[in-house]
């Protein structure tokens, strides 16, 4: 309980000081194909229809940087793989399910083995940790293009 209570801390001072708490939490994507996340149903639901990108993040620069990469990808990815997006600042209860330690964080899931999130590598290989799969920071739409091609390969071949 007491490493809870430390990390949980360690994380809300990482938000604070990244600038991303405190912020206006108006809608951060206007595009209409990007799936704004307050459930974790929403994710499952999409889980079964393909891939799906995920995005969490905020207000902070980097998030807001990331953010014309992700509606690219909504858009060229359209029909193939659902684009989401947590807002951390308005559904805090995502850090734990996630292991957000800083955003913006981007993760390619494939799909739920056993009651966990199957996550998509840089490298083309899934696994269940997500720490191992995460994208930390400011992404490059050619890595994100890569795990995602690598994603819908793999949701074909099942």
């Amino acid at each position: 309980m007491k490493i809870f209570i430390i990390l949980t801390s360690l994380v809300g001072t990482v938000l604070i000081l990244s600038g991303c708490i405190g912020q206006d939490s108006s809608e951060i994507f206007d595009d209409t194909l990007v799936i704004h996340v307050t459930d974790i149903s929403q994710i499952n639901e999409a889980l079964a229809n393909g891939p799906v990108l995920l995005k969490i993040g905020g207000q902070c620069q980097p998030c807001r940087n990331q953010n014309p990469i992700i509606v690219e990808l909504a858009e060229e990815y359209e029909g193939r793989v659902t684009v989401m997006h947590i807002n951390i600042d308005d559904n805090p209860e995502f850090i734990n399910v996630f292991d957000v330690y800083a955003i913006p964080d981007s993760y390619v899931l494939v799909g739920i083995e056993d009651g966990q999130y199957v996550y998509m590598m840089r490298d083309g290989t899934t696994n269940i940790r997500c720490e191992c799969a995460k994208f930390t920071g400011l992404t490059d739409k050619q890595t994100l293009v890569k795990t995602l091609d690598y994603a819908i390969e793999e949701y074909n071949n099942k």
